[in-house]
């Protein structure tokens, strides 16, 4: 028992890493050891490039290296979720959850294969499996006679049914699937309430593998996410929970951690990533990626950590910038998947334009925030600012700086040649906050500042001399927001940012 402490403290101890290791919104992940580094997904959502591709030596310092699909399969609707990266053959294999253009919520789960984890990515071109209910979270694994399969979840909690875990034989190739599906597990457990999900097994010396799966409500308050593991000799069963699960839960300053990736380092060390929303902080960062240790207990069991994420501790790269757009567009930039944005960046800086149709086609119509493009929060105090070329702005065209979580939710402000505007659209509905004149100068200096829920808007000719637009609001976004440039106030509007930063 001394000797399985002491281990435990020193496995803990070795892996003084910050927390979070990754800030901002990174649900889902997916980790592997590739190449002599690490390589990471996780979900998108509705943001493009779409499953970016991470990469780490130590999983601690990490950087975004690519994408897996920098426009969404032709398949897919829009809303990407929860990849799997996997190695097949002399490659590399990603399953992921994608809405298909056939349903508005029910979930297929489709593949995409290339040599290395930058890619070049090429997807199957068609769902690898859909269901009545939906699938999600898929993950790849061989049973004892080294036989591949998959294991998803079937998203039947979306219709009020139990959620069951399956597996079910997969081709060599991972194009097609094979035989039935086997139900493996399903919530039926207190602490799981209406969900079970995210597999991801491994198999021990001992002859057991073993399941890791998270339960309960993942996001939005009031969230319970947790995790908890399961073991069998066989990869069909049948399986038994662990007794004392779930093995990590919210604590040590962190809220609802889940979907846990369980990363070996080649030496035979385990690490679960996983995602955790910060406490005391809303929801408004996003869930965040964490790292803990995976130790087994004298009783085979595996532990994460000490059943809590690890406290909150200093480290991780900030996501403050200053971009003057005099290069290529930096990697962290993003923009709906749905709604693709003209970009150009040079000397001039960043010329945004609002795209006249959407992916599928609709015309994009007449709006603020007809073209956007954003960044991650990794915080939810903060000042950011957006220098727009005033001389630029044609007809009605206006330049803004938001708090963005989708088309339909967000705050922010707005300026055309003549107005500055703070506005807001909650469940879809626009309403304009407060307004002020625009500044007669050549540049027109926005400043947004972040008080968790709390914001102000400040406009000015040089970025000295400020005027308050308004009082201080209340965001209508509750969850996951991110830094947007926004262009529109007419069809095909194009705005020159001279320089946007932020500042925590």
């Amino acid at each position: 028992m001394l000797r399985h402490r002491l281990s435990r403290t020193l496995a803990l101890a070795a892996l003084a890493v910050p927390s979070p290791v990754l800030a901002g919104d990174w649900p889902d992940p997916t980790v592997i050891f590739a190449d002599g580094e690490y390589a990471a997904l996780a979900t998108s959502d509705e943001w493009a490039p779409s499953l970016r591709v991470l990469r780490s030596p130590d999983l601690r310092q990490w950087r975004i290296t690519g994408a897996v699909f920098p426009r969404p399969p032709r398949w897919v609707r829009g809303t990407l979720w929860a990849p799997e990266i996997t190695r097949l053959g002399s490659g590399y294999a990603v399953f992921y959850s994608g809405l298909p253009k056939t349903s508005d919520k029910a979930y297929c789960l489709g593949v995409a294969t290339a040599p290395t984890p930058e890619g070049p990515w090429k997807d199957l071109g068609r769902p690898l499996r859909c269901g009545k209910s939906g699938s999600i979270d898929p993950f790849p694994v061989r049973d004892e006679k080294g036989r591949l399969n998959l294991l998803w979840k079937s998203n039947a909690n979306r219709f009020d049914r139990p959620t069951p875990i399956y597996a079910q034989r997969l081709s060599e190739n991972a194009r097609r699937l094979l035989g039935r599906p086997r139900e493996l597990i399903r919530n039926d457990r207190p602490w799981e309430r209406k969900v079970v999900e995210a597999p991801a097994v491994i198999r021990r010396d001992d002859g057991f593998f073993y399941l890791f799966y998270s339960g309960a409500l993942c996001c939005t308050p009031p969230c319970q996410y947790a995790v908890g593991v399961a073991r069998s000799r066989s990869l069909m069963g049948p399986w038994r929970k662990f007794r004392g699960n779930p093995i990590l839960r919210g604590g040590n300053g962190w809220r609802c951690p889940g979907h846990a990736s369980i990363a070996d380092d080649g030496m035979g060390n385990l690490n679960a990533v996983f995602h955790a929303y910060r406490s005391g902080e809303g929801f408004l960062a996003g869930r965040q990626l964490l790292v803990a240790p995976v130790t087994f207990g004298a009783d085979g069991w595996p532990r994460i950590g000490d059943g809590r994420p690890p406290a909150p501790a200093p480290g991780a790269a900030s996501l403050a910038f200053s971009d003057t757009f005099a290069g290529p567009l930096a990697t962290d930039w993003e923009w709906p998947l749905n709604r693709v944005p003209g970009r150009a960046t040079g000397s001039g800086g960043l010329t945004l334009s609002a795209p006249a149709r959407q992916r599928d086609g609709d015309r994009v119509t007449r709006r603020l925030d007809g073209g956007v493009l954003a960044r991650r929060l990794g915080v939810v105090r903060y000042t950011a600012t957006a220098v727009i070329d005033r001389r630029a702005l044609r007809a009605d065209a206006a330049g803004g700086l938001s708090s963005y979580k989708n088309a339909n939710e967000l705050i922010g402000v707005a300026a055309d040649r003549r107005r500055v505007v703070v506005w807001q659209r909650n469940e879809g509905r626009m309403r304009m906050l407060a307004s002020a004149a625009t500044p007669a100068s050549g540049q027109v200096h926005l400043r947004m500042v972040a008080r968790g829920r709390r914001f102000s808007f400040d406009v000015g000719p040089d970025g000295v001399s400020w005027k308050r637009v308004g009082r201080t609001f209340r965001t209508p976004v509750t969850e996951t927001t991110r830094l947007a440039l926004t262009a529109g106030g007419e069809r095909r509007a194009r705005v020159r940012f001279v320089s946007a930063s932020l500042t925590e």
